[in-house]
């Protein structure tokens, strides 16, 4: 799974540096980005998962930029200084040990991020599940009408091979290709068959689970 993607934008190196320590010492570190204001319109990028904001000339105008990404927003402020209100911003004061707390606050989002992301991949493999059963389903049900035209055109093309006098080389080269490729499609619906059974067993197997996991509840 690729790295949460943090952008920390700060006109100040000493905040950049502290903040980029205090997330880097996780286990699994995010990848960062530090630019300043003059750079954030090559920087800024949907891609990122959060972004921070502090020791800027012009917060409201950082700020404005940052929420167009719709992504979560943190602002380290001065304690008595005035933090600019925007929809999905979190003020964080700039108080002793504050590169402690924005990391933790940083890693509570990017946690709901990482599991909100998994909520849509688990949703969208549910989906393409779903639909491949769904077709699976179908091709078992018209799996007896295709037999029944496939055995007409096997028998049939048997009995015109049988009859030498009836066939030019050419249509019984034709005819007997017709027969082989039926064949092989017999082949494929015996598979069928065969993965309808397993099927039914995975469901035996995992109903008997389920029960069982029932009775030691």
């Amino acid at each position: 799974m690729e790295r949460p993607r943090v952008v920390i934008i700060s006109d100040e190196t000493g905040f950049a540096q502290s903040l980029s320590r205090e997330l880097e010492a996780d286990r699994n570190p995010p990848s960062i980005l530090v630019t300043s204001t003059t750079a954030i319109a090559e920087s800024l990028s949907d891609t990122c998962d959060l972004v921070i904001v502090g020791g800027v000339r012009d917060a409201r105008y950082v700020l404005k930029r940052s929420c167009n990404l719709r992504k979560p927003v943190l602002h380290v402020s001065q304690p008595n200084g005035h933090s600019p209100q925007f929809p999905g911003v979190i003020p964080i004061p700039e108080v002793d040990g504050w590169p402690v707390l924005v990391g933790v606050v940083a890693r509570q989002i990017l946690e709901r991020e990482r599991a909100a992301q998994e909520l849509t991949r688990a949703a969208l493999l549910r989906w393409q599940l779903e639909r491949e059963a769904s077709l699976g389903r179908y091709m078992l049900e018209m799996r007896h009408n295709l037999n029944n035209a496939l055995t007409s055109i096997l028998g049939n093309s048997e009995l015109m091979l049988q009859d030498s006098g009836f066939l030019s080389p050419n249509a019984r080269l034709q005819t007997e290709t017709i027969r082989n490729m039926g064949m092989r499609m017999n082949e494929i619906f015996q598979r069928f068959s065969s993965l309808r059974k397993e099927m039914q067993l995975v469901e035996q197997q995992a109903s008997k689970k389920a029960a069982k996991a029932t009775v030691g509840v």
